[in-house]
């Protein structure tokens, strides 16, 4: 029996001795020593078949020694230095991708400086996969996005540790070669397929998978998943297609199609009677494309497709168009002929680089040549940064045909030896020799995290580096962040960013020089002591699917045919998901994310969820674009480095009922040339084009139009909106764009080389000369049988000829020569003189400023004439830089963009500059610490309370914030800092509500100023939904439904946002309190636990055990006497609604009665001991509308005021800056003091309410609580309760004094005040409301409502009962009773064990073992 154990354990030491020695010594360790950190040598594969390493090396030599060579026995992967401090290193060594089931083995050679040397042998296993153990249980059903449908599934039998991206399919299953299958981390989902059918035959036939875990035959596993379209009634799929082309005659055999432009193909519409959002329609030619939903609403689609030439220029080819028709499909061949426009490139011819320098200042020019013409697109330039630019940037001279390009930026004077630099214009690269520095990378000393939001922390580090710090940055991309040197120099100092936990993110410290310190999570950058840089929280959530299950939405199955955009809130709903963790959520719907009409060019807009302490869930504000996709709206959720997509486990989906999608974009339904092929004589003429622009849903908005010069490049930008249109409305608008054209000129062409059409839903019509594969959606779909000829216009210029005559530069000066890039104030002013030259030059082709940094950034100023004769043409240009430009370095200032008359555009480099007289051609850059500028903020909606975070740098001292407004009915104001995050953020408060812009600016103490930042909210109507109706539950369903869940009906009404008030004082919070109640916070479907409050209840149930239920009354009769109101209360049911009509005798006679009312006002001393006592008499009384009414009194002087409020429905409300819900069936009092004449000014006042609750019965048992709330609204409660009936009392911890938030406190005075009337069926309280000294007035509210509790008064400690001659509760009598007969029950089992022990010993154990565990029962 033993053996299975002791092989066990031996197979357990074999493993730990085995993963110990997987890097042994070759020989003694004498001087080198080498341990390994955090290192994994044995794994299952990661992607595909093969498995990564990344071995991590400690090595030790003697002191005074140093390694002075390493190096491995094979070329395979990376080994490579990357820390050392005194006699410790740091190696990382990364081999290639191995194969799986294979082990490999490394020799490591370290040589030390006293020339002793060391090996290691490194063996690593890349395991094998036991494909017999994988079974694939389970698949969520699928949901469509970006072209492909995507199934979660649970896939069991990998072994532990396996984890992996993707792994190849099994292609024969007609599957495109995208397909794939991903690990996510949520679970018991544990795999994402992602598929792209291929030439489908039977739409609901099943698709067949097989994965393939090695590159040889043999090694696989299938599965099959349920298609797409067999989630669907076959009703539903289309049956009937009716196409449209363009142009109209392309099948015909005598069609002669000639693209428009490069990548613009004939294109068709599609008509398909569907009732599902995607179905089955490709183009297919070698690979199938799928066609775009454009326009119509559920059973009347218009999809939109083009026909690739798929390389078959100047011949006919056959193409085919596959259509769903039912579970089968339609294939209807299409023969063409398209003649293909060749995708123009530049032809480069480099010439050598050119160095030079100009006093202190040290810059590169970059030359080339090209005479196979300008195919006016933007050039893409690279060096130490990349960036696109478009015509003048580098033209220096000539002509679109043939032409001279330069460049110049200032050099770097030393580049890291372990970098290696090029500079880049397209695909050429030019060599760019610098001397090399050091190797010494810069020191990471310490760091610290510190929390913003969910999303934003701010990280402090403390850097040391010889050769300064030049750029930090938090993310694969490399982009540096801005950041704040807040002590210290670049040299050493302590600088402080704010970063976000998302994108793989890994800090990259690099200095002027290029040497870089890169550290990902658990890296060490100290090694002596050993100290890692770690995250203050995981990336890599381990989730379960289920905690994302209870989702809701504030509105939901929605009608989208409106003008306006819809206005939503999710809830997620989870006590298992953290607080603090950060979670961010993304629509996916055809209009948010435009992925499948341009997958070049989109973004995911991001929204963060932010948590609700009050409803205890993440809700998250989106806005839904109006005329969208119908059906199930798919949308993403990202926590950490995880993505959860929109799947069918979810109770709720978000559901557009009702549409009409315009997915479109504006077109143009008329293109007219004005003045085609005019020659020009003496007289000026006007040319250009007249046009329609059609958009029959939802509108044309703006749009931009650039035209060029075919020889010049003169360039005219067009931008108009709907405002600027000569006739028509927003769907059918008429514009024109206009060029003068006078003597001298050349003759040439003015060619359309851009077009971008928005409409008002933001979707936009494109063109792009050369535009590339992806033009299906274009404005010039009515025109593509007229060609490229309606964009051009040629015109000859009589008598003229071309002239090649450089303008002279007369005179060049910047308003500065050095510049304090951390400035709020960074503008530069340029003023430049030409002499135009014999020919002159054109007066509207404006020439351009660049300035260009070292770190290859640019930026522009935009020139403008101030004067022009034959002598001189005079020019200006303003612009502010960016924040940081440039530092620390120096700035390179060229100039482009000047185009003579004679048909020649010229340019001015740095080194053309340097040779004017008194010009400036460089800028110094300097650099003030801690100067406050705004720079960012985070989004703010017009229906936020009024709070925002802005980020900047020089924050740290802080002390006022002036807020200014572009709503002319609001006025400026100042507010205090919420909270100061180190001197990078300010979460402040006191913002207006306003749906228009304003303005911040802070004022430090030391009496600086920031710029002023702009703040845009975007409009957001509708409010939040604070706690959800939904009750929770531990699991999810298991089976989805088959239609949506209604949104919630039950969803609480909102009174307008108040106008945030300054608070001053610190506002006590409630502390954490434990949950109580049997079971906890009254069972999963009434309420859940709280670490950071107590019992949070879900709706109706309210209490710190949430096991009260709100009672829905009629609204009382109103008082007209005073502000005292009486609440009936007839028999209730268990569902809270009060009933007249019951069986129950006893309910029948049992009524309960509640009453409020204020009683007196008192002014007590610093001991609380009464000064003054005034009693409430006379009243005057105001009705102000059905729910509202009005009392007022005076006593010594002093004007009360107390307002009474019924609320027959929830509703959300705003006191004292908190966001509070008013629970149906309650009275709120909101009581109004003016200005008291205190005896000192050391006492306060005290504001006296009693409430009661009475009975008709005797023979019952009453109950009195006082305490804290656990719900996070920071309140005092009092709660009478006599039987199962309460009388509930908040009153929160603020008040309003003096127009500020200010903190009170609420005190039981049923001891002191000695006139409690209580009994079993009466119960009556005193509350004292303290406030302190004030000057002129304050206002406190208090609420109160009747609940039903599931626990009677007569079952709880501390009530008082009718017959309670004892002094115990019903409860505790049970108790002991039940303990009593239990002990006796105990002692006759025992004597009667004692007497038959001897005989019956074996008999009597097994009956007194039943009868405990009977007991138990």
């Amino acid at each position: 029996m033993k053996k299975p154990y002791v092989l066990f354990i031996f197979i357990i030491c074999f493993f730990i001795k085995l993963i110990e020695s997987q890097l042994t010594p070759s020989t003694n360790e004498t001087t080198i020593f080498a341990t390994t950190i955090n290192s994994t040598f044995i794994a299952y594969p990661k992607i595909n078949y093969y498995c990564s390493f990344q071995i991590k090396i400690l090595i030790k030599t003697q002191v005074g020694t140093t390694i002075t060579s390493f190096s491995t026995s094979t070329n395979n992967g990376q080994f490579k230095k990357q820390l050392n401090n005194d006699n410790f290193y740091y190696f990382i060594n990364t081999p290639n991708d191995q194969k799986i089931g294979t082990t490999t083995q490394q020799t490591l050679t370290f040589i030390a400086s006293d020339n002793s040397k060391q090996t290691y042998q490194l063996i690593t296993t890349c395991l094998d996969i036991d494909v017999s153990k994988l079974k694939v249980v389970d698949s969520s059903k699928p949901f469509a996005f970006s072209g492909f449908f995507f199934y979660y599934i649970i896939l069991e039998g990998l072994e532990p540790g396996y984890h992996y991206n993707a792994i190849p399919l099994d292609y024969s299953q007609n599957l495109s070669t995208s397909s794939k299958i991903e690990y996510t981390t949520f679970h018991p989902y544990n795999y994402l397929v992602k598929i792209q059918p291929q030439n489908i035959v039977n739409l609901t036939q099943e698709y067949s998978i097989t994965m393939k875990f090695n590159n040889s035959v043999g090694k696989t596993f299938s599965f099959k998943l349920d298609s797409y379209y067999s989630f669907f009634d076959e009703k539903d799929l289309p049956t009937t297609h009716f196409q449209t082309f363009f142009p109209l005659n392309i099948l015909l055999s005598t069609s002669n199609y000639t693209q428009m432009s490069n990548g613009y193909q004939p294109l068709f519409t599609s008509i398909l009677n569907t009732n599902i959002m995607f179905p089955y329609q490709v183009f297919y030619y070698y690979f199938s494309t799928p066609t775009l939903p454009l326009k119509g609403s559920k059973g009347n689609m218009i999809f939109i497709g083009a026909i690739d030439d798929g390389g078959n220029s100047g011949f006919q080819f056959n193409s085919s168009l596959i259509s769903g028709n039912g579970t089968s499909v339609d294939i209807e061949t299409l023969t063409t002929k398209i003649n293909a426009t060749p995708n123009k490139k530049i032809e480069i011819v480099t010439e050598s680089v050119l160095f030079a320098n100009y006093i202190s200042f040290h810059f590169f020019v970059l030359p080339f040549r090209s005479s196979n013409g300008y195919p006016f697109y933007p050039l893409k330039y690279t060096y130490i940064n990349s960036f696109i630019e478009d015509w003048p940037f580098g033209f220096f001279s000539g002509t679109n045909l043939n032409y001279s390009h330069k460049v110049n930026f200032p050099i770097l004077i030393n580049l890291s030896p372990n970098v290696t630099l090029n500079f880049h214009i397209e695909d050429v690269s030019y060599g760019v020799s610098i001397l090399a520095s050091n190797s010494i990378q810069p020191i990471l000393k310490s760091y610290s995290f510190n929390r913003i939001t969910n999303i934003n922390y701010l990280l402090l580090l403390d850097i040391e580096s010889v050769n300064g710090v030049g750029s930090i940055s938090f993310y694969d991309s490399e982009i540096p962040i801005q950041f704040s040197l807040i002590s210290g120099t670049i040299y050493n100092g302590r600088f402080e960013l704010v970063v976000s936990l998302f994108d793989n993110s890994r800090l990259i410290i690099k200095d002027i020089f290029l040497n870089s310190l890169i550290l990902k999570n658990g890296d060490p950058f100290s090694i002596n002591p050993l100290i890692t840089f770690n995250y203050p929280q995981s990336l890599n959530y381990d989730l379960n699917v289920n905690d994302f299950a209870n989702i809701s939405f504030f509105r939901n199955n929605l009608d989208l045919n409106l003008e306006n955009d819809t206005y939503n809130v999710i809830y997620l709903n989870s006590p298992n998901i953290p607080q603090d963790t950060p979670i961010l959520f993304s629509l996916l719907d055809i209009i948010s994310v435009p992925i499948i009409r341009n997958p070049e060019e989109y973004s995911i807009p991001i929204n963060e969820f932010i948590y609700n302490s009050v409803s205890g869930s993440f809700e998250c504000k989106f806005i839904l674009p109006k005329n969208n996709m119908f059906g199930e709206i798919p949308f993403q959720i990202k926590i950490g480095n995880s993505i959860l997509y929109y799947n069918n486990l979810m109770k709720e989906k978000l559901i557009v009922n009702n549409t009409v999608l315009d997915y479109q974009g504006p077109i143009f339904s008329s293109f007219e040339r004005i003045g085609n092929d005019l020659e020009i004589l003496t007289t000026p003429v006007t040319i250009g084009w007249k046009f329609n622009i059609t958009d029959d849903l939802n509108g044309f908005e703006s749009g931009y139009i650039k035209v060029m010069g075919s020889v010049d490049s003169s360039t005219y930008h067009f931008n108009f909106t709907i405002n600027d249109a000569i006739s028509g409305d927003k769907f059918n608008c008429q514009f024109q764009i206009l060029i003068n054209v006078s003597q001298p000129c050349i003759t040439q062409e003015y060619r359309i080389v851009s077009v971008i059409l928005y409409d008002t839903n933001k979707v936009s019509s494109k063109f792009v000369l050369n535009g590339g594969p992806f033009s299906i959606i274009t404005p010039f779909i009515n025109f593509l049988e007229e060609g490229i000829d309606i964009t051009i216009l040629p015109f000859t210029c009589t008598g003229s000829t071309m002239f090649d005559s450089k303008p002279t530069l007369l005179s060049f000066i910047s308003s500065k020569a050095i510049i304090d890039v951390a400035l709020p104030n960074r503008s530069i002013s340029f003023d430049f003189s030409i002499d135009p030259g014999t020919n002159g030059i054109k007066q509207d082709q404006l020439p351009i400023i660049y300035l260009t940094t070292v770190d290859t950034k640019v930026s522009k100023c935009y020139s403008k004439l101030i004067s022009y004769n034959a002598n001189s043409a005079v020019y200006n240009c303003s612009t502010e830089l960016p924040l940081d430009f440039g530092y620390p370095g120096q700035i390179a200032i060229s100039m482009y963009g000047i185009v003579n008359n004679g048909g020649y555009f010229y340019g001015y480099t740095t080194q053309d500059i340097a040779s004017i007289t008194n010009s400036n051609c460089y800028l110094n850059t300097t650099f003030s610490n801690n100067i406050p500028i705004i720079t960012s903020s985070d989004k703010y909606y017009s229906d936020d309370n009024g709070e925002i975070i802005i980020y900047g740098r020089g924050f740290s001292n802080v002390n006022l914030i002036s807020i200014t407004y572009s709503d002319n009915g609001l006025s400026p104001n100042s507010a205090t800092p919420i909270s100061i995050y180190g001197s990078s953020a300010i979460k402040i408060s006191g913002i207006k509500k306003t749906e228009k812009l304003f303005k911040i600016k802070v004022l430090r103490n030391d009496g600086l100023i920031s710029n002023e930042f702009s703040i845009q909210p975007i409009y957001f109507s509708g409010p939040p939904k604070p706690i959800p109706t939904q009750s929770p539950t531990n699991s999810p369903t298991t089976s989805p439904t088959n239609s949506p869940t209604n949104s919630p009906t039950n969803s609480p009404t909102s009174s307008p946002t108040i106008t945030p008030i300054p608070t001053i004082t610190p506002i006590p919070t409630n502390e954490p309190q434990k949950c109580q109640g049997n079971p906890e916070c009254g069972g999963k479907n009434q309420g859940y636990c709280s670490s950071t409050t107590g019992c949070i209840c879900y709706p109706p149930w309210i209490g710190t055990t949430c096991s009260s239920q709100i009672i829905i009354v009629p609204q009382p009769s109103i008082n007209k006497t005073n502000p005292q109101i009486e609440i009936p209360t007839a028999p209730t049911e268990s569902n809270g609604q009060s009933s007249a009509e019951t069986n129950s005798e006893e309910s029948q006679k049992m009524i309960f009665k509640s009453l409020i009312s204020l009683v007196s006002l008192r002014e007590l001393d610093f001991n609380n001991k009464e000064v003054n006592s005034y009693i409430f008499d006379q009243w005057i009384y105001t009705p102000i509308n059905q729910f509202k009414n009005q009392y007022f009194t005076t006593i010594s002087n002093t004007n009360i005021t107390a307002t009474l409020e019924w609320f027959n429905q929830s509703t959300f409300i705003q006191f004292a800056n908190q966001n509070l819900t008013m629970n149906p069936s309650s009275i709120k009092y909101t009581i109004e003091i003016s200005k008291y004449q205190f005896s000192s000014s050391l006492n306060q006042l005290q504001l006296v309410m009693a409430a009661s609750l009475t009975s008709n019965s005797n023979d019952i048992c009453s109950l009195n609580q006082f305490g804290n709330t656990s719900t996070g609204d920071d309140s005092n409660y009092l709660k009478i309760q006599i039987e199962n009936h309460s009388l509930y009392g908040r009153f929160i911890k603020r008040a309003i004094i003096d127009n500020t938030v200010k903190s009170i406190s609420n005190v039981l005075l049923d001891s002191s005040l000695n006139i409690i009337d209580s009994s079993t069926s009466s119960l009556q309280s005193y509350i004292g409301i303290t406030i302190p000294f004030y000057s002129d007035s304050i206002i406190v509210d208090p609420d109160f409502s009747v609940l039903i509790d599931s626990k009677s008064a007569s079952d709880q400690d501390n009530s008082i009962c009718t017959n309670k001659k004892s002094g115990l509760t019903t409860a505790q009598l049970a108790g002991i009773i039940i303990g009593s007969v239990a002990f006796a029950a105990m002692i006759v089992i025992i004597t009667i064990y004692v007497l038959v022990k001897r005989n019956n010993q074996k008999k009597f154990i097994k009956a007194v073992n039943k009868k405990m565990i009977e007991m138990k029962g």
